[in-house]
């Protein structure tokens, strides 16, 4: 199940890039959701190990359906071994960068489960908190600033979520004998 959405977490971005709206490209572009979606596979696992091969099958999922969906007769490709080879490989930095993202991102997704980390909650929040402001700084221009607004009010209701969830952890902690 998780794998399949990873998959599908792939294909849906390239789509959503391909869609002729600056919002649209915006989002798509946006990297902290490839993040996310490790980090909520790992916090669904039962040890950090298995979390860490599950965030990377998933993060390489994900590259593989933006790939395939790069290839697909949606965007107007016939597929073909050739086709899919060159366009596999140019994605290489991506697969490259998931073999690490992926695993790191989906360990802390475990140990914020299992231990209610605040580090592994920050690890999660501020690529959210921080990419519109990299947009913003134009070190990496947006194409819609309104994207960058949504993304942050996302980062905002992720860190409040995970402080409601550590406040009341605690509490429960505190009562517990």
């Amino acid at each position: 199940m998780i794998l399949t959405a990873a998959a599908a977490f792939g294909a849906v971005d390239q789509y959503i890039g391909s869609l002729y709206s600056q919002f649209a490209t915006a989002v798509s572009v946006m990297s902290a959701p490839w993040l996310l979606l490790p980090f909520a596979a790992g916090a669904f696992q039962v040890s950090w190990r298995r979390a860490a091969w599950l965030g990377l099958a998933s993060t390489w999922l994900a590259v593989a359906g933006y790939v395939l969906m790069i290839d697909s007769p949606m965007e107007g490709v016939h597929l073909t071994p050739q086709v899919l080879a060159a366009t596999t490989y140019s994605q290489w930095i991506w697969f490259a960068g998931g073999a690490v993202s992926g695993p790191a991102y989906a360990a802390a997704g475990y140990f914020w489960r299992a231990h209610r980390s605040w580090l592994c909650a920050a690890l999660a929040t501020l690529p959210v908190l921080l990419e519109p402001a990299v947009h913003g700084l134009g070190l990496r221009p947006s194409p819609d600033p309104a994207a960058g607004y949504a993304e942050m009010a996302a980062g905002l209701a992720l860190a409040a979520i995970f402080a409601g969830l550590i406040a009341r952890a605690r509490r429960t902690a505190a009562v517990e004998p």
